[in-house]
Order: C-alpha cells, then structure tokens, then sequence
C-alpha cells in the first residue's frame, strides 16, 4: 500500500480532484437512488390463482385444480407444489429450485396453465412470482360523507376516476378498491308463471339472448367505399327489455300466442356488492395501492398524496383518509437511522479526540466517514440496489468500522512524529509499517460478508444489501486510509509543534498484566475456557426467532367465520369488534374490510382489519388489552388472527401430516390439536378439514328421469339456469354501461328447488322432487394436496417472543405421540424457515472463519500468527452472548449477522498486534520481548478502534428509533462481542501465540536443552 501513499503525496491535486468526484457522484446517487421499506427479496415461489365462480371445492379441485397441477408438475425447475381448492377459487402455490432461473420457471409455468384445458365458466390462471414488498404499502379510505351524491354515483366516481386515477401514478402496480357496490340490471325468472305457460328458465333466457344481440357479420361495398354489417340489437333501457315479446310454446302464430319479459320474470334494477368496508364504524371504500418493485416507496406517496390533495378540491363533499402509509415508517426509520448515525460519529469523534488529544487530527480521520458513505451509496446506485432497511442498517452499522484504518494510520504517523523528522518519508514509513495489518483485517472483515452472496432464498436477498453496503464502505476506508489520510496529515501536522504524549499508566498496567499472564498461561487458559463454556450455556436459554417484528404503530386483525357465512352476518360480528377495538385509548382508527373485491373468488366469511395506533403506544400492551376487549363478541364457531408488521413477513407454527387415507389423517389431526390446545403459548388452532359448510345435495334418480327422456346433466343445466348467476350482453343505457344477469342469485331458498321445474324433449315438465332427492349435508370447505397428494395442515399463531423454542419444543412433544399407522409429521411455518437460516448462516459462518484464515496466511505467510488470531473468536462470543442475555433479546437472523461481523471485526484487532509482533521478531527480538513491546505499541491503536467502533454503535443498541427495532439484536451483541474480545484479546492471543510458538518449536528447544546438557 506504500505506492498509494507515495502516489497521493507526490500528486495531491489528483487526489482532491478524485475526493470531489466520488463525493458528488454519491450525492447525485443519493438523490436518484430508489427508496423501499425492505429489499426486493424473492422467496422462490409462485402463486397461481384461478377463479371458477358458483364452484364447490370439489369442482375446483376437479375441474381446475388437478389440470392445472398436471401441467406444473412438467415444468422443469418445479421442486414441490401445493394447491388449495375451495369454493370459487384454486390457489396452486409453487416452490422453484434454488439453482433455477426463477424468471425463466416463471415465464414456463405462465405459459403451460395458459394452454391447460380448463372450463368454459373458468378465470384466465394469474401467475404471480412472490417478493417481499409485493403487498399493498397504501391503504386509503374514502367516504360519502356529505351524502350529496347517490351510492351508485359515489361507487362510480371512486371506480371509474379516482381508482383508475390512482393506477397512472408512475411506480404503481394496482389499486384495488374494497367496500364497492355495483348497480345492475337483474332478471328473476318466476317459476310458478314459467311453468304455467309450459316454458323454463333456460327457455327464458335462450329467449332473451336471441333478442339482446349485437353483431358484425362482414362487410359491404358500395361506391367504392367499404361499410361494416353490424346487426344492433341492443336494448337501450330497463323498460324495453320487460317488453321483449316471448312465444308461448304450443300456441299459434297470433298475438295471442305472445308473452311480455315482464309476464315471466322480475326485470329490475339493483345494488351488488361482494365486499363492505368501514372506517372505525362508518362506511367507507377501502383503496388498497401496491407498487411494483422499481417504484421509489416515498415518492409514490408523496405522488398519492399529491392526488389526494386534487381530490379534495374536486370532490368537496368526500373525504378522503390515509389509513396506512408504509414509507412514512420508511422515512422515520431513514431519518432514526440517520440521527443515531450522526449520534455515532459524533460520539466517534469524541473517542478518537480523547485519545489523540489534537482537533486536527480527529478531523483527517473523520473525514473517512462521508467518503466511505457516499462511495456506497454510488456502488448501490451502480449495481441497481435500493435505499432500505437493510442497506441503510449496513452504512449506519460501518460507520463504527470505517474509522478504523484511519485510526491505526493516523495513530502511528502521529507516534512516530513524536520522535521523528516530520516529513513525507516519515508518513510513507510510517503507512508502510501498518499497510500490511490494516489491509489484512479489512480484506478478513469483507471475506466475512462473502458466504452471504451463496445464502439462498428469501434470507439471502433480505441481507445481501446489507452486506453489500458494508463491504463497499470497508474497501472505501482502506482506500482513504492510504490516500486521504496521509496526504491531510502532511497538510496539518507537519507544521504543528511536537508535544510528547507519555504512554500512561494504563500502558504501564497493562505490561505488567500481560507479563504476568505469560508466566501463567494455564490460569489464563482455564478463565477463558470456562468463560467460553459458561457463554454457551447462556445461548441454549436464550429465546429464538427469525426476524424481529416491526414496530409501524400497527396491528392487525384477522376473522374467518364459517365459510358459507353471509357478508351480512361477518360484517355483523366485525362490527361488535371494531366498537370493542375503538374503546382502547391508545387507537387512532380501525378500517375493517369484509369480504373481496375481486367478484368470482368470494370471501364473504372472511374480516380484516387493520388498527393505527398513537405514536407512543406500546403495540405489545395494546395489542394483550385488544385481546381481551374482543374476546366477547368472537363466536365459538370462527378463528381471529392477531397480528403485527414483521420483516419479510408473519411466521406461525405450522403442521403438516401425510398419509395415504384422509380418514386416518383426520383421526391423527384430531389427537395432534388436542395435544396443541395444551400449550398456553399457542392460539387460534386450525386444520383444513375439521371447518365444514352446507351443501344441499341433488341426486337425480336416473331410472325416473329415463323415463322423462332427461339425464342428470339435463337436470343440473335446467336447475342451473333457475338459481344461478348467468351474466348476459351489458345494457347500454344514457351511455353508461351496465351489467345484465340472469337468475335468481344467491336469493333462492333450500325449499324452492323442489318446486323447480323441468323440460322433457318432448315438451312437457317435470318437477325436480319427482325425479330427484335433497338432501343437505357437511362437506370439507377446503382441499388441500402436495405434489398431487392429500395432507392436513395444522396451523397455531405462537403468543411467545420465542417463536423458535416453542416451536421447537412443540414438536419435539408430537413427536412422542402413537399416531395411527401410515401417518408422517413435518413441522413448517417458522421452524422450517428458522431451521434452514440457522443452518445456512451457521455455514457461512464456518465458511466465513476458513476465508479468515486464508487471507491472513496470504498475509502473514505462515499458519502460526493467523492460528493465535483465531483465538480472540471464542473471546468474542462470551460478550455477544451475554449481552445478549442481559438485555432480554432474541436470537434471530439479525443477530447472526451481527456474530458473522464479529467474525471480521474482532480479528482486526488481533490481526494490527500480532503483525507488530512479526515486524519484531524479524528485527531479532526474543518471542516474549516481541509481544509485550506489540502490546505496549499497539495498545492505543487497539483501543481507540475498539471504543469507536462501540461508541458508533450505541445509539443503535439503544433504539431510540423505529428502524432500530432491526439494529438493536445486532447492535448489542457487537457491542459486548467488540468489549470482550478487545480486552481479552490483548492478553489471550499473547498467551496463545507464546503457546503455539512453543509448542511449534518444541523440538529445536528439545534439541537445544540436549546439548546444553551434553555440554556441562
């Protein structure tokens, strides 16, 4: 690194001009770089949705969901998939190989259930990749409030402007509205006047689409110009359509033998809606807005409220809420992450300023921060990166380590100024003497970021920005370190008067505590090792977790009635439960959304809800009185789901079994929920096969209807055509367009299908009690199967912070229980997701460790200093783990991350000792001499490192700001792994080096003590 340093100081211009650019090229960056509240993190998986209206699950899974699965399973890079088929609706979610190209996978499987052969009645199959950030981020309310308009002019204008409005916003991927009603034009057809005139529904409703029709039938020359044949059929209003002139079956060719619409069936307007939405009790249309995964969180925001502040002065008579704005947590978390950022390098600075006593000197090593800072953000911007949570955490986090080269650089210009000529020479020299230490323990703390890259899944992409950040920062601060800081140096010191800093008594102290401790390395050994073994008993009582939650000030709310349940009778219980909510101080407003918004896959049984809270609201202490606020007014019979933002998502107990008859798996499931009901820590027990509905049974007698001349299939497109929902030509009317029906809907009673009534081919009518029996029964609402195959989910939300340990345990006590034979248990959900980021982070950092050590025996060039180096690992764990402890928190993936940091961090310090120790011995000193005068030398260096790094730190470990809730684990086991492993350090490596010095010597020493015996 000497020809940096040479090269900056021979040519300073250069450097300026360098430093100018890569500042302004980070600002620019900074200013057009992509803001979102997590990294675009892909989990694998593809979703595969299909509606398939007026379907029971068996149908679905029939007609849908078994073709669809046979053209997935032929894709190749599938590894599993898992379908679910219920009412109106398949849901096929699909697990690609991680060595696959998941765009590729995608592109396939999108184009083989477009070409699958599905029913005439059935959705377009909608392929979706899922990513962390794909949800909604906006959730809006808007209201009639002043009632100036009517509901179906309010719907309208929320529809058809504000709703499509919204989807032009640059970064938007949809806006869906909740809580809509529909105006439409609805023919009943009236079975007792159908069946007295001799005619059927399906009579009926052939009539009409005969009559109601536009068409181009080709094309027509006359005078050299060409002219469309349209045929245009159209009704044009309400009362035209009553008057459509039918013909009665039988009767002849004279008015007489002709029937008005309205003669047989009741033609009216009316209101539908699949879905209600309500703002802490009162109704309102529920908006909710994703962005795609390029769009900027903050500026769609800004642009949606720019729209809604237009929208209030066009549309004065609704309002218009924001109920949940995601980037406004993304904003709070930049600028907390940015406050105890700054909090950092100041107190950085600080440390550094006491230490080296000299204003000049602390601001050559300060001026490292910025440049690392923004040479990141440009890398970032460069490598089509993003600004979040996870990528501003890796900056705020470097900030404690980019100092660090600059520590040791300007520590030992500003040492040896003390006895030495202050010229350039004695700058080169010394850069030169500690180039080789500061570029090892850099490159060892980027090496430790490596096995990131190879972390697989969702994991891997949530903390590659992360990693990313801190290696740009890392190899930037070595960079400045030789360049910038020995060129401000020979600007500002070596002009200023020399002033002779003592060594201290701390030094003193320490020499002798360290002579001591050579004398007695057994002692030293035992201390460290039961320290070392008294940690690890410390980590098995810790709890354990995935990713810590969120605090956005946030709650949510889940409901599942019965499925079957009305939307009237869910919107009936939410609303006791949002009145229970809005009684708790602490709430700011409730938006309920009942129901969906999309028509074919109805959720009429299905309320969620979410709640804002105050801004000093303790989410956890809310959320246990919400609890119990509502427990009244939840029946027995429906499951509510109470939940809180999580990074990368929510996690809960999940339970698989799997066998071959579904009867045995039901009996299994059954003793597995009542060992599960045992667990006060578990709530909300379900499976996918204990909830039942109603279904009313048709079972035609074949031989009866034989001899009508009907067959089933007859029977079923006769009843079909009486009960249910056909949607005809829309009707044009005043230049709006409106939706035409035909059928009695969801509006027929269990009683009414007997007296429905069939036509035979000869004409004549049969009723359905005659040929066919009712009969109503309990079926599975929900079928689930993997890779083709029948299982029984069981699921539990965990109550605990230790969602690990409980899940582990959980599972270690099913396992003990005698299932029926020909029954396996898998436990998923968050013990399969903890289990595999355990095991790849565990990997990475083994593998972490062993790019370490490469890189130091490339530096040092033998085994025995890169081994002594190794040993402040240990050391490092006793702080982490017990600060970990102390403070209550929880292991989980941040926290590993912040073990696999001080993989790298705490090496550095033993890496700067132990190359003076080498730079020693090549100077002939005896081992012991070498490492005490290594110690003695580089003690402040050590320190000042150790303490600045720390002191970055701590505004993080604190968490004063809402970003920090992901810092703090990571933070806090820094801190105490970074206290430890420093003051061990400087007593344990010596020890350790003297140690293997010897025993890697013991023959020549053998050799020696012989013949010093032979000679006396």
């Amino acid at each position: 690194m000497q020809w940096l340093t040479r090269l900056s100081l021979k040519n300073p211009a250069m450097v300026v001009i360098l430093s100018l650019l890569v500042a302004l090229g980070g600002i620019f960056s900074f200013t057009v770089i992509n803001i979102e509240s997590e990294p675009q993190a892909k989990l694998g998986m593809l979703t595969v949705s299909t509606a398939y209206p007026n379907a029971s699950s068996e149908d679905v899974l029939e007609d849908v969901t078994k073709p669809l699965e046979k053209v997935i399973d032929a894709v190749s890079g599938v590894k599993t998939y898992i379908s679910s088929s219920e009412e109106n609706h398949s849901l096929i979610t699909v697990s690609i190989e991680s060595s696959a190209d998941m765009e590729k996978v995608e592109a396939d499987v999108e184009k083989s259930v477009t070409n699958a052969k599905l029913p005439n009645t059935a959705g377009r199959p909608s392929v979706k990749l899922s990513v962390v950030g794909s949800e909604p981020m906006y959730f809006l309310a808007i209201s009639n409030k002043e009632q100036l308009r009517s509901n179906e002019a309010f719907y309208r204008v929320v529809k058809d402007s504000i709703v499509e409005d919204l989807q032009t916003i640059s970064g938007v991927e949809s806006a869906e509205a909740i809580g809509l009603a529909t105006r439409l034009v609805r023919i009943k057809p009236r079975q007792d006047d159908l069946h007295y005139y001799g005619m059927t529904a399906s009579d009926l409703r052939q009539a009409i689409t005969g009559q109601h029709m536009a068409a181009s039938v080709g094309s027509v020359t006359a005078d050299g110009q060409d002219y469309i044949a349209r045929f245009t059929n159209e009704y044009k209003s309400v009362d035209d359509l009553k008057k459509t002139k039918l013909r009665v079956p039988g009767a002849d060719n004279n008015a007489q033998g002709y029937l008005q619409l309205g003669d047989l069936a009741d033609v009216d307007w009316e209101m539908e809606s699949n879905s209600i939405s309500r703002l802490n009790g009162k109704p309102a249309v529920a908006v909710q807005i994703a962005k795609t995964s390029e769009g900027n969180i903050v500026a769609i925001s800004d642009a949606i409220h720019d729209k809604l502040d237009d929208y209030r002065v066009k549309y004065p008579d609704l309002d218009f809420e924001m109920v949940s704005d995601r980037s406004d947590f993304v904003k709070s978390s930049i600028g907390g992450m940015a406050k105890e950022g700054a909090m950092g390098i100041v107190m950085a600075i600080a440390v550094i300023y006491l230490f080296l006593r000299s204003v000049k000197t602390t601001l050559i090593v300060v001026v490292s921060i910025p440049l690392c800072v923004l040479v990141s953000v440009m890398l970032m911007k460069f490598n089509g990166m993003t600004i979040n949570l996870m990528s501003l955490f890796g900056m705020t986090v470097a900030i404690g380590r980019v100092v660090d080269d600059s520590i040791v650089v300007i520590e030992n210009i500003f040492r040896r100024f003390q006895t030495e000529p202050r010229t350039k020479s004695t700058i080169i020299k010394a850069v030169g003497e500690v180039g080789s230490a500061i570029t090892s323990s850099t490159l060892t703390t980027v090496a430790v970021f490596l096995p990131i890259a190879f972390v697989s899944g969702m994991l891997g992409d949530f903390f590659k920005p992360f990693a990313a950040a801190v290696t740009w920062s890392l190899l930037a601060s070595l960079i400045v370190a030789v360049t910038v800081v020995p060129l401000l140096a020979s600007v500002t010191m070596r002009h200023e008067p020399s002033k002779q800093h003592p060594s201290g008594k701390l030094s003193g102290v320490y020499t002798r505590l360290l002579r001591r401790a050579l004398e007695n390395k057994g002692k030293v050994a035992i201390v460290t090792l039961a320290l070392f073994v008294g940690s690890i008993g410390l980590a098995a009582k810790l709890p354990t977790g995935f990713l810590p939650e969120l605090n956005m000030n946030l709650l949510y709310i889940k409901i599942n009635m019965p499925i079957g349940t009305s939307l009237e009778k869910t919107s009936a219980v939410a609303s006791e439960i949002e009145k229970a909510v809005l009684q708790e101080p602490q709430v700011l407003y409730i938006q309920s959304k009942i129901g969906s918004g999309d028509d074919a896959a109805k959720r009429s049984h299905i309320a969620d809800m979410t709640i804002k809270l105050k801004p000093d609201a303790d989410e956890n202490e809310v959320l246990a009185q919400i609890r119990e606020r509502v427990k009244p007014f939840v029946p027995a019979s429906s499951q509510i789901t109470f939940s809180k933002p999580a990074a990368g998502g929510q996690g809960g107990y999940q339970l698989v079994l799997y066998g071959t008859d579904l009867a045995t798996l039901k009996q299994a499931a059954a003793v597995v929920k009542d060992r599960l009901k045992q667990n006060p820590v578990l709530s909300n027990i379900k499976d996918n096969v204990s909830e039942t509905r109603g279904q009313l049974s048709i079972k035609v007698d074949r031989d009866r209807a034989m001899q009508w001349g009907l067959t089933p299939e007859q029977v079923s497109k006769e009843v079909g055509a009486a009960i249910g929902t056909t949607s005809l030509k829309s009707l044009m009317v005043n230049g709006k367009e409106y939706a035409l029906v035909f059928g009695a809907g969801a509006n027929v009673a269990p009683d009414e299908l007997s007296g429905i009534w069939v036509k035979t081919t000869s004409g004549q009518q049969v009723s359905l009690e005659e040929i066919a029996s009712l009969q109503k029964e309990e079926v599975t609402p929900q079928l689930l199967r993997k890779d083709g195959k029948a299982y029984i989910q069981i699921t539990a939300d965990i109550l605990s912070t230790d969602k690990g340990g409980v899940s582990a345990e959980q599972t270690r006590l099913l396992q003990q229980l005698n299932l029926p034979p020909g029954v396996s248990m898998s436990a998923e959900g968050i013990s399969q997701d903890m289990q595999k980021g355990f095991t790849e982070m565990l990997a990475a950092m083994g593998a972490a460790i062993l790019l370490v050590l490469l890189v130091m025996v490339a530096a040092f060039g033998n085994l025995l200093s890169p081994a002594a180096v190794l040993l402040s690992l240990p050391l490092a764990s006793i702080g982490g783990l017990l600060s970990l402890w102390l403070v209550g928190g929880v292991m989980d993936m941040t926290v590993m991350i912040g073990f696999l940091m001080l993989i790298g961090i705490v090496v550095t310090n033993a890496i700067v000792l132990i190359d003076r120790v080498q730079q020693h011995r090549a100077a002939g000193l005896p081992v012991r001499e070498a490492l005490v005068e290594a110690g003695r030398t580089r003690l402040r260096p050590i320190m000042m490192t150790a303490v600045a790094t720390i002191a970055a730190m701590l505004p993080l470990a604190l968490g004063f700001s809402e970003g920090s809730l992901l810092s703090q684990g990571l933070s806090v086991v820094v801190i105490g792994g970074l206290l430890t492993s420093t003051l061990m350090t400087l007593i344990v490596v010596p020890v350790g080096y003297e140690s293997l010095y010897q025993f890697a010597h013991r023959k020549r020493n053998r050799k020696r003590l012989k013949s010093a015996q032979e000679a006396m």
